[in-house]
């Protein structure tokens, strides 16, 4: 019986930092605890922009389980744009987010040439040192609502793209609120135009639209 290997790995998770105020708000919240019936909750997807088009993402809450776990299933946009995310069990988050994010990371790697995990290796970075957090209101059915918003630009430093001054100012931007049913209440990320290269402004963005049986 050897003992080194578990000790190291036990001291090594013992070591490991905390998670950022970021990071437990995104993804070590069970933002689906508030809803305790299957359901599908609806959001709008708008891009603005070149080539810019309005369209639909649906959550399944197919399964609830005795743990108060999900099992959820993804319907990102539709038609040509349609992209296929595999369905989650024994879940507490609200697995749009990592669609969300997936599906950006896609586009940045057709759009710019380098591999998708570069930039969520770079996204999760930011999550953890340059994610700015404020309280803000939000409206969901005619009332003011508190929520918190997270901001970051992944790859505000990133020389790499000293050269894409579009992908340097890239922003992120986060809704979060209890009141809402799987408290994502906005998805967003903007990239600004750059005059020098005839690249104009486009942003994407995913709003809470409602919830039905």
């Amino acid at each position: 019986m050897t003992l080194g290997t578990p000790i190291l790995a036990c001291a090594a998770a013992s070591e490991a930092p905390p998670l950022s105020p970021a990071q437990t708000a995104l993804f070590e919240t069970p933002h689906l605890s508030n809803i305790a019936h299957p359901e599908t909750l609806d959001y709008r997807f708008e891009q603005t922009g070149p080539a810019a088009f309005t369209d639909q993402v649906a959550v399944r809450i197919d399964q609830i389980h005795p743990d108060g776990t999900k099992y959820v299933s993804i319907e990102f946009l539709t038609g040509a744009h349609h992209a296929f995310f595999p369905a989650v069990d024994d879940f507490s988050g609200n697995p749009l987010l990592m669609a969300f994010l997936e599906h950006d990371v896609g586009e940045m790697k057709d759009q710019v040439g380098v591999a998708a995990a570069y930039f969520r290796n770079r996204i999760r970075t930011a999550f953890i040192d340059q994610a700015q957090i404020s309280d803000t209101t939000i409206q969901l059915d005619g009332r003011s609502v508190p929520a918190r918003r997270i901001v970051l630009k992944p790859f505000a430093d990133d020389h790499r793209f000293d050269r894409l001054p579009t992908v340097q100012g890239k922003t992120y931007d986060f809704v979060l609120s209890d009141q809402v049913p799987g408290q994502l209440a906005e998805l967003a990320t903007e990239v600004p135009a750059d005059p020098a290269a005839g690249a104009p402004a486009w942003a994407e963005r995913l709003t809470f639209a409602g919830e039905k049986p």
